[in-house]
């Protein structure tokens, strides 16, 4: 149901399994956002009447990241992190 074997919840103490139900609540919610985001970007290209090249698109998607973007990266490594039942503070 959260991302635990039914037969191992009771290893857990209730604080655990709520921290649990919190990652994979915020991982869900994460997963949402990711594939809003996607509908969004394949709407806007489709009514777009002549698409970038799409050398362009990749040119920019792979640009460096800049000093302030920095905690946006560290945001979504820690959601990978929380996906994955392991918590960085």
């Amino acid at each position: 149901m959260w991302g635990v074997d039914p037969l191992k919840v009771g290893d857990y103490t209730p604080y655990e399994l709520t921290l649990i139900a919190k990652q994979k609540r915020n991982a869900e919610q994460t997963e949402f956002e990711n594939l809003l985001c996607l509908a969004w970007h394949t709407e806007a290209l489709a009514r777009q009447r002549k698409l970038p090249r799409f050398e362009k698109l990749l040119k920019e998607a792979r640009k460096k990241p800049s000093k302030k973007a920095s905690s946006k990266s560290d945001a979504i490594l820690k959601a990978m992190a929380a996906a994955k039942g392991v918590t960085i503070k």
